[in-house]
């Protein structure tokens, strides 16, 4: 990653950028796991319903560092830019799929 400049809205850009990138990273990797919702929910330390899970993944709700670095865990991921980059490489395949 580049340097941010302490411009806001460009910090406001790459903010947004990288929340849809978790968020389209946690239902890829939950789906490459064959898990439900509700089943990635009970698999967190302090467990949340399928409904939380779901807001995640459609940018309803966020979540906390912690329950990031606990998914991070679970899907096997060394650290938070590699799960930045495999979102922004799904991103890429979804718009080819979809072209």
């Amino acid at each position: 990653m580049t340097t941010v400049k302490r411009n806001e809205s460009v910090r406001k850009a790459h903010t947004i950028a990288a929340r849809k990138q978790i968020q389209t990273a946690i239902r890829r990797l939950r789906r490459e796991m064959n898990l439900t919702q509700a089943e990635l929910g009970k698999k967190l330390v302090t467990p949340v319903d399928q409904a939380t899970i779901s807001n995640w993944e459609c940018g309803k709700s966020d979540l906390s560092a912690c329950q990031l670095l606990d998914i991070m865990m679970i899907f096997g991921q060394p650290n938070f830019l590699s799960l930045l980059e495999q979102g922004a490489q799904g991103d890429l395949v979804d718009e080819k799929q979809s072209a």
